[in-house]
């Protein structure tokens, strides 16, 4: 009776020390500074779409990946004068919010797989 009673109070112990941390709901935040116009949304596919804005262009891309919560979008610009060619930066700096599964989502394609490395 009494090694039953030591290894209830050893197993007690054992398992009360463990600690699980669930971070549940944490967002993380993104900012982005696009190109001119050599940006996945400034494709055809996109453009062709109606009279979207580029904000718009750039949720329905990130829609079409699969991320599909962004929290607390917002578009940034800057008045500093860049060159005008598309592979130079846009005065647009966009910054959102997006869950851990929205994020790990992100890395995995481009422009994100490398600015986010």
């Amino acid at each position: 009776m009494k090694m039953l009673t030591l290894i209830a109070i050893l197993a007690f112990t054992f398992t009360s020390c463990e600690q699980t941390e669930v971070v549940v709901g944490e967002n993380f935040s993104v900012s982005y500074k696009p190109t001119q116009c050599s940006e996945p949304w400034d494709e055809a596919a996109y453009t062709n779409k109606g009279n979207l804005s580029r904000q718009e262009r750039f949720k329905l891309f990130l829609k079409d990946k699969g991320v599909t919560e962004l929290k607390e979008f917002k578009n940034t610009p800057d008045d500093k004068i860049y060159c005008s060619a598309c592979t130079c930066p846009s005065n647009d700096l966009f910054s959102f919010k997006v869950s851990g599964s929205d994020l790990a989502k992100l890395k995995t394609f481009e422009p994100f797989k490398t600015a986010l490395k």
